[in-house]
């Protein structure tokens, strides 16, 4: 599974005794999400490809990193060694640190080895991109340098875990145009899932007033996650009624369901 690519820009300012000037970077992976579908013991190899859509040469520093997410969908980076689900002893990157000139792409390949024995499940780390300075021998211009990152994230799913989880609750917040729901989602199983689903509301009588779609975002395993959904179209005065339906790829839907009205 690949995404386009995400694209960082930056502004690297390098000051001289007696100059100033600037050089845009500009530096894109992809992909920028990858999942691979694993069994104990398998090796294989990947790669990513890594752009320089700037007019400035730029070095990269390349690190493993654990993440998390927040409640309502932050990614949290964090020390390898703090997240239980994290792969980052299972992968080796080459190269760890390049350079990239203006309009080349370089291919960054890991080498990623499940352990046997490792229970079925969901892992994950995150593959880290840093622009640093690229010293000069001898240079003495001093430097004000602002630092770049971007990520690829990698899923490693072991075996045939099955995604276990279910609705907390729904909620619907009335705002100037519209409406918000809040989706909180539960995942109480060993394996990340995605979200596929919709919100339909329904009049006093029955009939479907409008409905909208679940975005496809990650719920990470033994997490909850609240889920905004935003309908951005008057709604008519009356009593309404929203159910929640989403799969989250186990055998049954999962949902939740309030109530609201438009006085």
């Amino acid at each position: 599974m690949k995404n386009k690519s995400w694209i960082i820009l930056l502004i690297i300012a390098i000051l001289a005794p007696t100059l100033l000037f600037s050089a845009e970077v500009s530096i894109s992976v992809s992909p920028v999400r990858v999942e691979h579908l694993v069994k104990q013991g398998e090796r294989g190899t990947d790669t990513i490809s890594v752009t320089n859509d700037g007019t400035a040469f730029t070095r990269l520093r390349v690190s493993i990193e654990d993440w998390a997410l927040t409640r309502d969908g932050n990614p949290m980076f964090m020390k390898v060694g703090k997240n239980p689900y994290s792969c980052a002893d299972w992968i080796r990157i080459n190269p760890v640190d390049f350079r990239v000139d203006p309009g080349q792409t370089r291919e960054v390949r890991y080498t990623l080895t499940v352990p046997e024995g490792i229970e079925d499940g969901g892992f994950r780390v995150a593959i880290i991109f840093e622009t640093v300075p690229d010293v000069v021998p001898g240079q003495k211009a001093k430097q004000v340098y602002l630092k770049g990152r971007i990520a690829t994230i990698v899923y490693e799913v072991v075996g045939k875990p099955v995604p276990q989880g279910h609705a907390n609750s729904l909620k619907a917040d009335l705002k100037k145009e519209g409406m918000d729901f809040l989706l909180a989602l539960q995942n109480t199983g060993k394996v990340h899932f995605r979200t596929k689903g919709s919100i339909t509301v329904k009049d006093s009588d029955g009939s479907k007033a409008f409905e909208v779609e679940l975005p496809d975002v990650p719920v990470l395993q033994e997490s909850e996650r609240e889920i905004k959904v935003s309908y951005d179209k008057p709604i008519p005065k009356g009593k309404y009624t929203a159910t929640a339906v989403a799969d989250i790829g186990k055998k049954e839907l999962i949902g939740a369901e309030t109530t609201f009205e438009i006085e």
